[in-house]
């Protein structure tokens, strides 16, 4: 990766940041070669953390971000992804974060509807996500997230 948050928010690209796009992309080795979102979310966490108002700007960014998804199976892997980097720092604990923070219950019901349709089509066309093949099944990594605490139901949001 090339690019750091900062430079993210200098250039007006935390979309971009968000999905590993351009400067932002951080591979994985361990993924065959893709996009390591929690690579992004350690970066973006550590530059939040010396602000003021961290969370805050944690919500203001992320539903940015939300704000430019489409239906589309990239969109919703890496919504996906991006929810359960947040609720794996969160679970631990991580920066600023805490078990009071909770990202989805930020949101307004448009944006929450919005995840819940996505999630919905990436787990209906897990088979067209990039490396899929070699994932463990999505039933699987949706425990994942479970696991990690999220206390939203993703599919019927």
């Amino acid at each position: 990766m090339k690019g750091d948050f900062e430079q993210a928010i200098n250039n007006n690209e935390i979309t971009a940041y968000f999905k590993g796009e351009g400067d932002y992309f951080a591979p994985n080795e361990f993924c065959w070669g893709n996009h390591s979102y929690m690579t992004n979310w350690m970066g973006m966490m550590a530059n939040l953390e010396k602000e003021e108002n961290s969370y805050q700007l944690l919500v203001k960014y992320f539903k940015l971000y939300l704000s430019s998804l489409k239906e589309d199976v990239l969109d919703a892997w890496g919504l996906f992804i991006n929810l359960g980097c947040f609720y794996g720092l969160r679970k631990g604990n991580s920066y600023f974060l805490t078990q009071h923070n909770d990202l989805i219950s930020e949101l307004t019901a448009e944006e929450k509807k919005k995840i819940g349709v996505l999630c919905r089509y990436v787990r209906d066309n897990f088979d067209k996500v990039p490396g899929s093949a070699n994932m463990r099944p999505f039933d699987e990594l949706m425990k994942f997230v479970n696991e990690d605490a999220c206390p939203y139901d993703l599919f019927s949001l």
